[in-house]
């Protein structure tokens, strides 16, 4: 076995890992590896294209985990999770939507000091330069983000009509949400490429001498030692498997960093000895630190969705994703030749976070205490024992915040010019004519999950084999509350959302009860992917994996730094708040190991 030695390692090239290999790397005395499963598909057409990025769902760079059967589900769930240098950021759809200042500061109210929301955004800033309509930039961050204006007739009659309801227009990233907007992407408007992690963070610093990328390398386990029962346990390495199949370790002087994601974080940390004592001895691992809480905490957003049929002397999308020929010809020239069209974006920047207005009257309020009443009963509702009661009430707690207060979102509404298929015979399917639709997620889900090793055998570690992932959604009774009556809000809105329904031929409610409306869900609901919390940072007692510092407990050099430290849901997509959470870590870092 071949070993060489760094200063820092840092396990996993994704969107996390190559800020904190950016960030790390400006301190020339310090040597860094990188260590990257998946490849670099930087040059790669379908990587770099903004509208092929559903091509990427079942492409190499894709991890494709699955979950165990669902009993609240009736969908095959996926779990995907990019495969590949950049990470998520590589597969993803661009959106970058930063969270609300409230969810921050309930990370930080778990005992999280120096998580307050002015940390936070000023973190986030430094990730990324903006550029907005006629050429007005602001910042001077890695990442490249695009915020346009509403420009499409659709894009028009969906912000006006949500403000004729009651709802003004938001800007995304300023942490107050509550109402519709166009969300930026996170496209370079120069190059109309995507704008991610390897070409805004990593090749501007590829050539720096002190620090090496691997990738095609698994890591399958960190290397750790105890000088005695006592004494926090001491990363003096990784070891690793390389594209050849050939093993290796690389030693390490500082720290290693583990940022692999929500799913391949806890499992690095299982397969190193540190979660739960009686699953790791009956592996046959070493327990080094035994904490039963890796893993635990998986949250995500569910969703489901609205289809309502255009009028026929109105433009959507359908014929380009039914695949017609024309209408692909025709977008594929248009962004050849302009870099506009369907090709130039995620079709998706359409937006809004909401509340629910039934929750704020006198009768929704109480109806809402009867159903938390309820959901305190439910066996179900906080089954899972590695939860602690001290954080199934903080997180209760949280949830009821957003959901009593008429100026937080606590649902998420992506509307398209064309058919998603909801309640289609298959998710490939397309329905003939014209239709918009609008996608209704949960923004706050009280269901946790999990994400867990069945073997200790290396192996699995290139593989979405040798984990078991119970999602759990629904598990907890209130989200499928919440979610029906999203669904019956959102078909209301639409129907008096002027002049949104000028443009939609007649409909008829189909959604008015709500038992009807709650089997809906469970028959067409879907995961987004925006997976977190399975090494989540808060105290150990409530249930932590790290601490403010991103720290592993019981672990004097390793830390985590990724999606999967995030112990409560941000409100929408992602990416941004990943930057920013990197951005962050990196500065305490730097203090912390320089």
């Amino acid at each position: 076995m071949s070993s060489e030695i760094y200063d820092i390692v840092i396990i996993g090239g994704g969107t996390s890992g190559l800020v904190l290999a950016n960030r790390l790397s400006e301190d020339p005395n310090l040597q860094i590896i990188v260590l990257e499963s998946g490849e670099d598909r930087s040059a790669d057409p379908n990587t770099l294209t903004p509208g092929a990025w559903p091509l990427l769902s079942n492409s190499p760079d894709n991890w494709t985990f699955q979950t165990v059967p669902q009993k609240d589900l009736v969908r095959q769930i996926t779990v995907p999770q990019g495969k590949a240098l950049g990470g998520s950021s590589a597969i993803n759809s661009f959106l970058f939507t930063s969270t609300s200042k409230a969810t921050v500061e309930g990370w930080k109210n778990l005992g999280n000091e120096g998580w307050d929301y002015t940390a936070y955004e000023k973190a986030l800033k430094k990730s990324f330069t903006l550029h907005k309509p006629l050429g007005v930039t602001e910042g001077s961050g890695p990442l490249q983000v695009t915020l346009g204006t509403p420009e499409s007739l659709w894009q028009k009659a969906w912000i006006d009509g949500l403000e004729s309801v009651g709802f003004p227009k938001t800007d995304p990233l300023s942490g107050h949400l509550g109402g519709p907007n166009i969300a930026p992407e996170s496209i370079d408007p120069r190059t109309k490429q995507r704008s991610y992690a390897t070409n805004a963070y990593l090749d501007p610093v590829r050539s720096r001498p002190n620090l090496t990328i691997r990738t095609g390398t698994s890591v399958t386990k960190v290397l750790l030692e105890r000088l005695s029962s006592t004494d926090d346990a001491v990363a003096k390495g990784v070891q690793y498997i390389s594209k050849d199949g050939s093993s290796h370790s690389a030693g390490v002087r500082k720290e290693v960093i583990i940022s692999a994601g929500a799913i391949n974080s806890p499992r690095i940390l299982e397969l190193s000895g540190i979660g739960g004592a009686d699953l790791l001895q009956h592996l046959g691992i070493d327990v080094i630190v035994d904490n039963p809480h890796v893993g635990e905490n998986l949250q995500n957003h569910v969703f489901t969705g609205l289809v309502f049929e255009a009028s026929d002397d109105v433009e959507t999308l359908d014929a380009f994703f039914r695949q017609d020929p024309d209408a692909v010809a025709t977008a594929m020239q248009d962004y050849g030749t302009k870099g506009t069209g369907p090709l130039s974006t995620s079709n998706m920047t359409t937006m809004a976070q909401l509340p629910l207005p039934e929750f704020h009257t006198e009768v929704g309020r109480k109806e809402l205490n009867q159903l938390f009443d309820l959901s305190a009963l439910d066996p179900d509702s906080d089954s899972d024992t590695r939860t602690t009661p001290a954080f199934a009430a903080a997180h209760k707690t949280f949830v009821r915040s957003i959901l009593t207060d008429p100026s937080e979102a606590l649902g998420n509404y992506v509307f398209g010019a064309g058919y998603a298929p909801f309640d289609g015979p298959s998710p490939a399917y397309r329905a003939p004519g014209k239709h918009v639709s609008v996608a209704i997620e949960l923004s706050h889900p009280l269901s946790r999950g999990s994400v867990h090793i069945t073997s200790a055998s290396p192996e699995h570690v290139s593989t979405n084999e040798g984990l078991r992932i119970d999602s759990r959604y629904l598990s907890h009774p209130l989200d499928l509350e919440v979610l029906a009556r999203q669904v019956r809000f959102t078909e209301d809105i639409i129907s008096r959302a002027e002049p949104l329904t000028r443009y939609l031929k007649p409909y008829t409610k189909r959604f008015t009860d709500l038992a009807v409306t709650k089997d809906y869900v469970r028959r067409t609901v879907d995961n987004a992917y925006h997976y977190t919390g399975t090494c989540s940072m808060m105290p150990r007692a409530m249930g932590g994996v790290v601490d403010n510092r991103l720290r592993v407990y019981g672990c004097s050099n390793v830390r985590v730094c990724d999606a999967s430290i995030v112990p409560l849901e941000p409100t929408a997509n992602p990416q941004a708040v990943i930057y920013g959470i990197a951005e962050l870590a990196a500065s305490f870092i730097k203090e912390d190991t320089l």
